[in-house]
């Protein structure tokens, strides 16, 4: 199979790449197969063959890890740097990540390579050399070139302290929230309980969550009034975080108070994609509050949302000793298209402007999946995605972006179903994240490489036919959807 040839050389490359997988994942992968498949014309056949380095004799491992950080496909140059990450420190693995910041500029390459620094090296003052640098790179303005900084800063903070505390000023003042979040990393790593204290009031949702949940790991005995004022945001991401580490809380019924306070609030805005964060807030609701909450608590047993509706009647029911049935009340579902719609979407295609430049052209697949094809072209349309981000960066792996507190549990309100089909997760397909069967909220994800593992478990409902090696390829953690484009052709 690793010499499988076909007519079709796409369906040819796939298969050789899958048999190396399985290989790779049966731990039966030998060093001819990956000397063979480090040769290999498909890039994704050879990026497997440098996932598979952790399993060569070290003997052979120095030669394939050269090979595969010089290859001419970024991808595999990512995989090459990612399977560095995880070995020790040596002057080998050092050299290399100095020549890799060295020769390129390229910014998935150059955030690995800081991030992999993050542990003392043989010649620790070259490290915090090549660290200092990359860290003064950073401006307070909100440009595009904070990801290596950020991440230099960190690895920084692992290994040289006061380096790291003497340069985390003009991070905690930048204007981007995503630097301010690793500047909160950072001052935890050097143990600025105080820092962490100033950024649990950022104006950023993210930041103040990422500041509690380090707080709560150093401080938990005294940031409970901390966590309850977190209950005034909407931001589902710190309410189900503030809710979690309430728990055991000596506050008592004024946490029971401020959590169904927020719960009430939140539930206002009927959105189903609230789930999580109303849940969590339920759980400490159980567990602080009593019968005295009792009818405020009871108009939601014919809440929107099944699951917290049966939340709801289970505390009532522990309240008051007697059975409570939930009669939830669903929020009416959207139309689906009419003939002459489906044939638009049939040939709309979604442009997604980035900021740092370059266009992603995205082919929607009503035909695979309606519903959420339907919703990413309607969404676009309103400019839904415009000045969002990709706020995840998983490399070798996918990108997820779409939400509009830039997190894991902001999204669209409504829940769509799953439309899983037969299209694998192949490389440029375009997904759609979910937490959990049919709760998609709008947050796409790109699959950078065939990611089979996805198969039948999430939603395909579009593919990248333009701008998947110039612009997807090198998108990173936090870059911005300057404007969605919907283009129908005929």
């Amino acid at each position: 199979m690793l010499r499988y040839r076909a007519a079709d050389e796409q369906t040819a490359a796939r298969v050789r790449a899958l048999a190396l997988l399985t290989l790779r994942h049966a731990e039966a992968i030998t060093e001819r197969y990956v000397d063979e498949s480090l040769r290999d014309p498909d890039p994704d056949t050879r990026r497997v063959a440098a996932a598979s380095l952790d399993l060569m004799p070290p003997a052979l491992r120095t030669e394939f890890t050269r090979r595969a950080i010089g290859d001419r496909s970024l991808r595999v140059s990512v995989e090459a740097i990612g399977q560095l990450a995880n070995h020790p420190s040596d002057i080998l693995k050092c050299q290399w990540l100095n020549t890799a910041l060295e020769e390129t500029d390229i910014r998935p390459i150059r955030a690995l390579a800081l991030e992999a620094l993050g542990e003392p090296c043989p010649d620790v003052s070259a490290q915090q050399r090549i660290l200092m640098d990359a860290v003064s790179e950073i401006g307070v303005t909100n440009s595009t070139e904070w990801l290596a900084p950020a991440r230099a800063l960190v690895s920084l903070a692992r290994i040289a302290p006061a380096l790291a505390e003497a340069a985390l000023p003009q991070f905690l003042e930048h204007e981007n929230a995503f630097v301010r979040g690793y500047a909160a990393t950072a001052a935890a790593l050097i143990g600025q309980t105080g820092t962490l204290r100033a950024l649990a009031r950022d104006p950023a949702p993210n930041v103040r969550t990422a500041a509690i949940q380090f707080l709560a790991a150093r401080d938990s005995e005294s940031i409970d009034e901390l966590l309850v004022n977190q209950l005034s945001t909407d931001d589902p991401q710190l309410l189900i975080t503030a809710a979690r580490l309430l728990e055991n809380s000596p506050l008592g019924l004024q946490a029971a108070s401020a959590t169904l306070l927020a719960f009430e609030r939140v539930s206002a805005s009927q959105r189903e994609t609230s789930r999580d964060a109303r849940r969590a807030l339920l759980e400490r609701i159980n567990e602080f509050g009593d019968a005295t909450m009792t009818s405020r608590l009871e108009p939601f047993l014919r809440d929107f949302d099944p699951q917290v509706a049966t939340d709801v009647a289970n505390i009532l029911e522990r309240w008051s000793g007697q059975s409570r049935q939930p009669n939830p009340e669903p929020l009416p579902r959207s139309d689906l298209p009419n003939p002459d719609e489906l044939d638009e979407l049939r040939h709309s295609e979604v442009i997604l402007h980035m900021q740092t430049g370059g266009e992603i052209v995205i082919q929607a697949l009503p035909d695979v999946a309606l519903t959420n094809a339907q919703r990413f072209v309607r969404l676009a349309n309103e400019g839904y995605f415009d000045g969002l981000t990709f706020h995840r960066w998983e490399p070798d792996f996918v990108i997820q972006g779409g939400s509009p507190g830039a997190n894991e549990y902001s999204g669209d309100g409504p829940y769509t179903r799953d439309e899983v089909a037969l299209l694998p997760h192949w490389r440029g397909t375009v997904g759609l994240s979910t937490r959990g069967h049919d709760t998609g909220d709008a947050q796409i994800f790109i699959n950078l490489v065939n990611n089979v593992r996805l198969n039948h478990d999430y939603t395909i409902f579009g593919l990248v036919v333009d701008g998947m090696e110039d612009v997807v390829d090198l998108v990173v953690e936090g870059d911005v959807i300057t404007r969605a484009e919907v283009r129908v052709g005929t």
